[in-house]
């Protein structure tokens, strides 16, 4: 059995940067919105967890990226399943305690969707919260209440729906999001989902919501931007410069949030020094 290889949490290598950089170094566009731009670069989430001080624990000859929190106490699994692409390909979670929760996103979910809860994880949570119907409704969303108690709103394209979901049998279920390509009146398809369970924490769901209805655009290169979908595409350029200037800068912002380890002060009682022995001590009889 391969045996897992754990990094300590370090700054992301500059051959890597150097690859990122090299890897954008082609035409594209900033497309808008962001629900219909595809699934972007994985970097996007996984450096900048890195950069926050995570490590990974990983088979480097396996795709699947496994990334844990300084603390241990929030885990990231990104595992691609060819030919199944609705399935979860992403999966954030907090595994330990009552309050343990999770989160999961199909293959096409856009990075930096995904980002807006990934990013709260390393960040201090807001002291005012919007909750997520303030957030959908002040973008134009309509709001839908089921007679079960569930609760959703969609898109003013139609697109995209989150639906805080309710069993009558076991009550609330969590957050379901989904995005469909509505451009196809025949047979619209679906493009990707999402999965918050109802444990996920209220800051988490209102970043992930902000970052669902943000309405900046992403840059996509040219072989990225998905055909079919209604997308608003800004004029074509070299992207290469500004992906690698933007995703240094969001490199640097999550540094910031790096845990600093306690220095110990001036007046910190230093532990007595241990007797050289040359046996090892035994119990008083």
């Amino acid at each position: 059995m391969t045996q897992s290889v754990r990094s300590r949490p370090l700054s992301i290598p500059e051959r890597h940067l150097a690859q990122f950089a090299e890897d954008h170094d082609h035409l594209g566009s900033a497309v808008s919105p962001r629900h219909l731009a595809g699934p972007g670069d994985p970097r996007h989430i996984t450096h900048a967890l890195r950069a926050a001080g995570w490590h990974t624990e990983s088979d480097p000859l396996h795709p699947k990226v496994t990334l844990h929190s300084p603390d241990d106490s929030h885990h990231l699994t990104l595992a691609p399943k060819p030919g199944s692409p609705f399935r979860p390909w992403w999966r954030i979670r907090s595994p330990h305690g009552p309050d343990h929760w999770s989160a999961e996103f199909s293959a096409a979910a856009p990075v930096e969707i995904i980002a807006g809860l990934t990013d709260a994880l390393v960040q201090p949570a807001l002291e005012h919260l919007h909750s997520p119907w303030e957030l959908l409704s002040a973008r134009g969303w309509s709001y839908h209440r089921q007679s079960g108690g569930s609760e959703s709103a969609t898109s003013p394209d139609k697109a995209v729906s989150m639906e805080w979901q309710i069993s009558p049998i076991s009550g609330p279920l969590g957050w379901a999001i989904e995005a469909v390509d509505r451009h196809n009146l025949d047979r619209p398809g679906l493009l990707w989902r999402a999965n918050l369970d109802d444990n996920t924490p209220s800051h988490l769901v209102a970043a992930f919501t902000a970052a669902l209805v943000a309405p900046e655009p992403v840059l996509r290169g040219r072989y990225e931007i998905p055909y079919g979908p209604p997308l608003k595409q800004e004029r074509e350029e070299p992207v290469g410069p500004k992906a690698a200037a933007v995703h240094a800068e969001r490199l640097a912002q999550a540094r910031r949030h790096r845990p600093r380890k306690p220095r110990p002060t001036a007046g910190s009682p230093v532990p007595p020094a241990l007797p050289l022995t040359s046996s090892p001590a035994r119990p008083a009889r």
